[in-house]
């Protein structure tokens, strides 16, 4: 009987043991990743950064401009033949997304998580926020060797893959709510360019159930300058 205890008790250890490896392991590629697109240092010593791109919706072109600026500020605005038909801006509390002349606002945790959705290096808050990690194993995306690593906070999930050989992110999965209820979304990530000594994917392909952007970054700057001006809301 005691043989048996030992051995109930030893296979808990070994399985403790490689969870703590699963974590470590996860935090690796994490780290990986962060350290092949410019490293902590560089990315936390980024000021503002504005961003233009272009997407292509189903046959029509969207122009978009994005404003970040550090630590939390941000402003995205879209335009189709040269109306502006939707933006979001975050002024470090409060959130509010217009689209077709509705306004959505959120605050406090909520507007700060639906921010890093959009922040290029989110990866940096994530262990301040408590989000939890693991490796979940190796998967092909795209013809490449990924490593799947699943994150977890305040019951949401969602996945992200990392090159194998180079450590850059190349898709980010996740089931989303929308008014015709849940949608698997998937983002794709390629064509990563260097700006700065950073490294961004100038290519993104969403895909939310049967509906697909592509969307080709135009031009990056980072520490030009902005004003806090452009980051109230009304």
């Amino acid at each position: 009987m005691k043989h048996v205890f030992y051995v109930a008790g030893l296979l808990l250890i070994m399985a403790g043991g490689a969870t703590k490896a699963q974590d470590a392991s996860a935090n690796d590629v994490v780290e990986k990743y962060l350290t092949a697109i410019g490293g902590r240092e560089k990315l936390k010593g980024i000021r503002d950064i504005t961003t233009s791109a272009t997407a292509d919706m189903q046959g029509r072109t969207m122009e978009m401009e994005a404003k970040y600026k550090m630590p939390h500020k941000f402003r995205q605005s879209s335009y189709m033949m040269g109306n502006e038909v939707g933006g979001t801006v975050y002024d470090g509390s409060r959130l509010s997304r217009s689209m077709r002349g509705q306004e959505q606002v959120k605050e406090g945790k909520e507007a700060f998580q639906e921010y890093l959705q959009s922040y290029p290096f989110p990866e940096l808050y994530y262990d301040s926020l408590g989000v939890e990690k693991k490796m979940v194993g190796k998967e092909s995306v795209e013809g490449k060797d990924t490593y799947k690593i699943e994150y977890s906070a305040d019951g949401r999930t969602w996945q992200e893959y990392f090159d194998v050989a180079t450590g850059l992110k190349v898709m980010r999965t996740a089931t989303v709510d929308t008014p015709r209820g849940k949608m698997d979304a998937k983002v794709l990530y390629s064509d990563y360019k260097d700006v700065n000594g950073i490294k961004f994917p100038f290519k993104r392909v969403q895909k939310n159930g049967q509906f697909e952007m592509s969307m080709e970054t135009q031009s990056v700057k980072i520490n030009k300058g902005i004003d806090d001006k452009q980051f109230r809301l009304k």
